[in-house]
């Protein structure tokens, strides 16, 4: 019987390429851009402190500009925040991974609420303060968008999930990020609650959402110093 030479044939001797370092170091750059930019939108947003659809629809048309940058920042923030929180939580998995978990599933679940219709809200906004259209009519039709069941939804689940999802996150990222970072992690949404909806103060609610930006941009600073094997698994070869 001939002897058979153990030789890898050239697709499993070709190097696999590891594209860890490439994710890790996405992760850590796009973490703090969601929140940056929310904190960014609050501070331009016109009608902040509007207290009905036709106010505020009166301060976007004085300063359509603010409001089309205010919604191009929430495009922004809306498209980044699901994979942040991932990333987030992915940094927490290791050492607390039931409760990175769970505060990921809340997170995920508030902002995917908001596709559901309320963060399509602004646009709407944007549009019917144009000069072209009836804002008296259109304020009308606008209240009957929000009052629909869908649009409560989508309120209900980004308002309660976002709050309690980033308390979550602080807290599984205890001791895996400084404690300063969880704290402004953990206080940041609770804080724009109270600066949003009772105090109406935009500069608080900006701060609030900088607290999360410091916070997750601390994450980012972890996350480029963590090896590539703590990370994630390596690639399987074919």
């Amino acid at each position: 019987m001939s002897n058979v030479t153990a030789t890898e044939s050239p697709v499993t001797a070709r190097r696999v390429r590891d594209a860890r370092s490439f994710r890790r170091v996405a992760a850590a750059v796009l973490l703090p851009i969601p929140a940056l930019c929310i904190a960014v939108g609050s501070l331009i947003r016109p009608g902040y402190s509007a207290t009905d659809t036709a106010s505020t629809l009166d301060a976007i048309a004085a300063d359509s500009t603010a409001q089309r940058a205010f919604v191009w920042l929430g495009a922004i923030a809306m498209l980044t925040l699901v994979p942040a929180f991932i990333a987030a939580a992915r940094l927490a998995r290791r050492r607390r991974p039931v409760l990175a978990t769970v505060a990921a599933g809340v997170n995920v679940a508030a902002y995917l609420g908001v596709a559901l219709g309320f963060g399509s809200a602004d646009v709407y906004q944007e549009v019917a303060a144009r000069p072209e259209f009836d804002q008296a009519e259109l304020a009308g039709y606008l209240d009957a968008v929000a009052a629909h069941g869908v649009s409560g939804l989508s309120v209900g689940l980004f308002v309660i999930g976002h709050i309690i999802g980033m308390i979550l996150l602080g807290v599984a990222l205890w001791r895996i990020i400084p404690r300063w970072a969880s704290v402004a992690l953990i206080v940041s949404q609770p804080l724009h609650f109270v600066s949003f909806v009772i105090l109406q103060n935009r500069v608080l609610d900006s701060l609030s959402w900088g607290l999360s930006a410091v916070g997750l941009a601390v994450c980012s600073v972890v996350i480029l110093s963590t090896p590539n094997d703590e990370w994630d698994l390596p690639p399987a070869r074919a």
